[in-house]
């Protein structure tokens, strides 16, 4: 396996991957970065120097994605993109003919919590659902505390940088929740308004509508000075929320209120992400969010900047 990036998320990827027996090299421009995960092989320099690989994760900043998938396709059997795919959808073009080929890394879809709430929505508990809304919101500078803020990918919009395109794990649990990324967006606010000293914006809130007439709610921001994340979907026969402070799933009837513990491990999911890769590689299972399905969530994105202008 290569892995193209030796931020935070690349040697998460390098070590679950070796944890379960895979040949890893970590490749960055930084020879420490490259270095910085006991076991691999360290890379540096020269893409198209390297040799091929069964498989190729690419956890560069969101700017280098296109390039570097376009990059891995023909010389690998399968490439592991980290959310988003692309940054624009014009950005998906020189992929699109080898987007079987590829699995996008929505490790969310692979919490517990997570996928209990969707199969709930899915099984007709709350009977047909007649509205959608999502939610996160964090402050940017406790991230990564060990590390100033402005430097991250996030706070540049060079680099990808944004709310919109950092939370869009929040759209890809939208197209999934309704099957698909068939909407048309009402209007929506993408701006900075907050005391970051960033480039891009700090705040999205955009309401949707699905083919179906179904409307959903989307509020995103790097500036909630406490950790807020959620999902609520009221349908016909009730209403259910998934709320990560609580790590809990809710369900509200006219007659009270069922309440759940779950599990929200995002460590477990991202090991169960690292496994269902190299399932994909070998061929043996299809991946979780495939090249075609994690493209909606991008041109979702698309729409909702396109709405704020």
């Amino acid at each position: 396996m290569l892995v193209l990036g030796a931020g935070s998320i690349g040697r998460r990827h390098a070590a679950n991957l070796l944890e379960l027996g895979a040949d890893v090299t970590l490749f960055d421009p930084d020879a420490d970065r490259a270095a910085s995960v006991p076991g691999v092989r360290p890379a540096v320099g020269d893409l198209d120097a390297l040799p091929p690989f069964e498989g190729v994760v690419v956890a560069s900043p969101t700017s280098l994605h296109a390039d570097q998938a376009a990059w891995a396709l023909p010389r690998s059997g399968s490439v592991l993109v980290e959310k988003p795919l692309v940054a624009t959808e014009d950005e998906a073009a020189p992929l699109l003919h080898g987007l079987d080929q590829v699995m996008v890394g929505y490790n969310l879809r692979l919490v517990d919590g997570v996928r209990r709430f969707v199969e709930l929505v899915h099984g007709g508990r709350l009977g047909h659902p007649l509205s959608y809304r999502l939610w996160f919101g964090s402050w940017l500078p406790d991230w990564r505390p060990a590390v100033d803020y402005r430097g991250t990918y996030s706070a540049q919009h060079r680099l990808g940088g944004g709310i919109l395109l950092d939370a869009i794990h929040e759209l890809d649990l939208l197209v999934w929740l309704a099957g698909d990324g068939d909407f048309e967006v009402a209007g929506a606010v993408v701006d900075r308004v907050g005391p970051l000293e960033i480039d891009c914006e700090d705040t999205v809130r955009a309401v949707l509508r699905h083919r179906s007439g179904t409307p959903a709610e989307v509020s995103l921001d790097y500036l909630a000075r406490r950790y807020r994340r959620g999902i609520e979907v009221i349908g016909t026969e009730a209403t259910g929320r998934l709320d990560w402070c609580s790590a809990s799933i809710a369900v509200a009837t006219a007659a009270g209120e069922d309440r759940t513990e779950v599990s929200l491990d995002p460590a477990a999911a991202y090991r169960e992400e690292a496994a269902r890769f190299l399932a994909f590689v070998s061929g043996t299972r299809p991946p979780p969010v495939g090249g075609a399905e994690g493209l909606a969530s991008v041109v979702l994105a698309d729409r909702i900047r396109a709405a704020a202008l």
